[in-house]
């Protein structure tokens, strides 16, 4: 019994120790979350906030303040105009001035071929643009090649394109052309090279015009010298397959025998007439009978060889008309497309586009960076 009760002693003894020492560690714990808890338990309470819109912030603060480096921006402006059509005497280019009128649809093209990868091409060739979007001063965000990506020219050309902007004004047909680059004069060349390029494919596009419109002419006038000189050859065999020049004239002509003939007929009748009345058994009035005779068998024969027969000349006549109306249109369409000929070269030597730069690329504005770095510290800065 005594002995037992030191045990007792003993075990009250440790479970207050135990006791004890649990409730210093948790005052000593607790003292050191009192200390840190704020700041890491806004974060436990913030964190989404923290890790949708704190941490990008600080990044694009990091990135716009301490990394971006400027971009020069060279702006220029151009109007693609074409020869008014409607123009085309003295008379109307003066009531309309120049003549010259904007084409919206050849803007178009020439915006397309700004962003092309023939635009492209043609700048790493003559502009240097890979050495350009290199520039020892770039930053890892806008150079080319990019980190950790195989250049290509899908990469350039879908990079390029970053740094040009086209815009177009509807209402008075003017383009806007902005190039960016690393450096003023880069900025500055490669805009000038765009419009050159632009300029040159204007060029390219007139030549073919012209060169087509010419093409065309000269195979219309081919076709339809061929189609005179085939009709021309129809006649000519019709002409020595009948032996006969013209059935038309021969026609006439027959009409006119028929007609002479037919006025001594007229005569012989009327003088028979009067002998029959004087002398009916006169050796004359039978010479006028068989004489009125003879001149009806004539004009019979006559009017045989114009109708009536497959010899007369009535089916003749309306194959020679058939093929003299075809020489017509054979004829007409030569003159006309000789008159379509000459006007396509008369108007070759025209201009049929002009691109017109109203401003021409000046390094005049600088895009600067910075002002992502402003933003995001007045981000930071503004009460939550």
């Amino acid at each position: 019994m005594l002995s037992g009760r030191p045990a007792a002693e003993a075990r009250d003894e440790g479970g207050s120790a135990i006791e004890a020492i649990a409730i210093r560690d948790a005052a000593t714990v607790g003292g050191r979350a009192a200390s840190s808890g704020p700041v890491r338990n806004w974060i436990v309470d913030h964190r989404w906030l923290a890790a949708i819109v704190i941490a990008p912030t600080l990044l694009a603060a990091t990135y716009f303040g301490l990394i971006a480096a400027d971009r020069f921006e060279s702006e220029s402006q151009f109007v693609v105009r074409s020869p008014s059509t409607a123009a085309s005497s003295q008379i109307s280019s003066m009531v309309q001035g120049t003549g010259i009128v904007r084409s919206s649809d050849d803007a178009f093209i020439v915006h397309t071929y700004m962003r092309s990868r023939d635009a492209l091409r043609k700048l790493v060739s003559d502009a240097d643009l890979l050495r350009v979007l290199d520039r020892p001063e770039a930053d890892f965000g806008w150079r080319y090649p990019e980190p950790f990506l195989a250049p290509n020219e899908e990469r350039l050309f879908k990079h390029f394109n970053r740094f040009v902007t086209i815009d177009y004004d509807q209402t008075t047909g003017i383009t806007t052309l902005k190039v960016q680059a690393f450096r003023a004069e880069d900025a500055q060349a490669l805009a000038e090279a765009l419009l050159k390029n632009a300029e040159e494919l204007i060029n390219r596009l007139n030549e073919r015009s012209r060169n087509d419109a010419i093409h065309n002419a000269e195979l219309e006038v081919e076709s339809s010298r061929t189609r005179a000189r085939a009709v021309l050859d129809r006649i000519t065999a019709f002409r020595e397959q009948n032996a006969m020049v013209d059935p038309a004239r021969i026609s006439a002509a027959s009409l006119e025998t028929i007609t002479r003939l037919a006025v001594e007929v007229s005569q012989a009748s009327a003088q028979f007439a009067e002998l029959r009345k004087s002398s009916p058994d006169g050796p004359q009035s039978n010479t006028l009978k068989f004489r009125i005779k003879a001149l009806e068998e004539q004009i019979r024969k006559e009017r045989a060889l114009l109708a009536g027969t497959d010899t007369s000349l009535a089916p003749l006549i309306e194959r020679y008309e058939r093929l003299v109306l075809e020489r017509e249109f054979a004829e007409r369409a030569f003159a006309s497309a000789q008159s379509a000929l000459d006007a396509a070269r008369l108007d070759a030597q025209r201009q049929r586009l002009f691109l017109d730069a109203s401003r021409h690329p000046s390094p005049q504005t600088t895009r600067n960076t910075r002002s992502g770095c402003l933003a995001s510290c007045l981000f930071l800065v503004s009460p939550a």
